[in-house]
């Protein structure tokens, strides 16, 4: 695409987010006031204001969201644990010891990926972006090294830069970042070929420390065409192609480069209906958090009034100059004719009030259910209750995570690691298959604590159905045990190497009939040779009469 017409797409999509932005703006201000100004252009350091949070006289918001942010990377995406692993969709691969046993692997390796990058340092900015604007966006890339595979890149972006145009399944089409730099950024960037001759004069003379004041975009869209993902390739045969540009004219800058899948992915906590943007926590709560706030502000106004209250006394009761400093000295008439106004303030009213207000952000923020008691210790029973209550109230929410972000995010990576050959060697059996399609599921600590109760569920049903056997044990025929136990295995997630595989098991099985019939014949072998034996002597006792 050429970067005049990227460049209209953005200032149409500029213009159609002026109204979104204000909302966005009462957020940042109570909720993150350190995320960035939305109408505002810091053009330098010195334009950064650290003084932002000076308006925000409550901070229940600010820590509720921090919670939930944080609550939500813990229980999702908890960097001590893998959180996700494969499954072949065909029963004829996951039945394949040697098939499961190379995915098994192949999900370490991509968690282990994820976990030596910078994933876990940028998705817990996403997250707070996630639920305090209700969008989020982060990108991956791949640095390569000699045309191989060198490690993974992540990058939180600000949703103030953010832009972008929507497929019909919801998911980013075209990404738009506009951003500000200094001429000395851009040049060291694109070098002489890649930057305007203008933008390198003032590169070389020099900005004023810090000043950023060019405008430029850095765009990602599909290229028409078929492209294979499975094997490196140039910049220019790969399916997604980027260019920077000049917002001022259009001007592309540096050399058009490419990426093999859409390198941006995007969080959104709720669809807003007719909108491409999605809401949050901290946009139903606002209400509450505004009027919280002014009443926080007006008790303190109020309190002023107590500590230092206003003085009254008579027209002429005060005969010298009016001193209210320490051991100050005023001379009136009479002692009753100067004295201190008080102002009646029903502070337990107003305490009343900002308690429930803060009762209600806490409650729509999720915290009242997501933070631990204030015990030592919870019990394993207790923590499992929490993360089903978790998964209760937030698992419309996770269903979008998981389909938007989670799921592309991690074939994403698995594709990466096939394609520079960073796993083992595929097994034979799986090419062989028709549909050796993978399926991610997710084991972080919510989607255990979900497992682990079903795993229970199936227990006590088997227990049950144990002592139901002992009275009939015709009913036990009604149970498929062998599926029983892959379905356990599975709950548990145990790992593979554990388990045998169909064949191994049917020669278990069959050496084992083999064994108890021989020691049947052995028996029945046995028994007729002491019959016989018995048999022959009571014929010699016969033949003695």
């Amino acid at each position: 695409m050429e970067c005049k017409e990227l460049k209209g797409r953005l200032s149409k999509l500029e213009s159609e987010r002026q109204v979104v932005q204000e909302q966005w703006d009462l957020v940042r201000q109570y909720v993150v006031p350190f995320r960035g100004q939305f109408f505002k252009d810091t053009t330098s350091e010195g334009g950064v204001d650290w003084r932002e949070n000076r308006r925000v006289y409550d901070s229940t918001a600010v820590n509720a969201n921090n919670i939930l942010a944080s609550s939500l990377h813990g229980a999702i995406t908890n960097p001590s644990h893998q959180w996700f692993a494969f499954r072949f969709q065909s029963d004829e691969l996951s039945d394949n010891k040697e098939a499961a046993q190379w995915l098994h692997d192949a999900s370490q390796i991509t968690f282990e990926t994820l976990r030596d990058s910078n994933f876990n340092l940028q998705v817990n900015e996403c997250y707070i972006d996630f639920t305090s604007f209700g969008t989020a966006f982060i990108t991956k890339e791949v640095e390569e090294l000699d045309g191989g595979f060198d490690e993974l890149m992540f990058k939180s972006i600000p949703l103030e830069e953010s832009y972008f145009e929507q497929d019909y399944k919801g998911n980013v089409h075209i990404f738009y970042r506009k951003v500000k730099w200094s001429a000395l950024m851009i040049y060291s960037k694109f070098g002489d070929e890649g930057t305007p001759q203008d933008i390198i004069d003032k590169a070389k003379q020099g900005n004023a420390p810090g000043q950023k004041d060019i405008e430029i975009v850095f765009a990602v869209y599909r290229r028409d065409g078929n492209y294979d993902p499975t094997v490196v390739a140039t910049p220019e045969r790969r399916e997604y192609g980027y260019k920077y540009f000049l917002y001022k004219d259009g001007e592309q800058l540096g050399e058009e480069g490419g990426y093999y899948q859409m390198p941006v992915l995007v969080m959104r906590w709720r669809n807003t209906a007719d909108s491409m943007w999605g809401h949050s926590p901290a946009m139903i709560a606002l209400p509450d958090i505004i009027t919280l706030n002014q009443l926080v502000e007006l008790i303190l106004d109020s309190l002023e009034k107590v500590v230092d209250p206003a003085i009254k006394v008579t027209e002429r009761g005060l005969l010298s100059d009016l001193n209210l400093g320490p051991a100050g000295l005023n001379v009136v008439r009479k002692m009753d004719d100067m004295d201190a106004f008080e102002s009646r303030a029903r502070f337990d009213v107003a305490e009343l009030n900002r308690a429930n207000l803060q009762s209600s952000i806490r409650s729509i923020f999720y915290v009242d259910q997501l933070e631990l008691k204030e015990s030592p210790a919870m019990t394993a029973t207790e923590v499992s209750v929490r993360y089903e209550m978790m998964q209760r109230l937030l698992g419309p929410t996770l269903g979008r995570l998981e389909s938007d972000f989670l799921d592309p995010l991690v074939k994403s990576v698995f594709a990466d690691l096939i394609r520079y050959r960073k796993l083992p060697p595929i097994p034979e059996v799986i090419g062989s298959v028709d549909d050796p399609r993978v399926i991610v599921e997710y084991t972080g600590p919510m989607a255990r604590a979900q497992k682990l109760d079903m795993a229970q569920s199936l227990t006590n049903y088997l227990m049950s159905a144990a002592q139901i056997g002992e009275i009939k044990p015709d009913a036990l025929d009604k149970i498929d045990f062998d599926q029983s136990m892959e379905l356990l295995a599975q709950y548990h997630q145990v790992e593979p190497k554990v388990l045998k595989s169909d064949a191994a098991v049917k020669k278990t099985r069959d050496e084992r009939e083999d064994q108890q019939r021989r020691m049947a014949e052995a028996e029945i072998g046995e028994k007729e040779g002491k019959a016989e034996q018995a048999l022959a002597e009571g014929g010699r006792q016969l033949s003695a009469i």
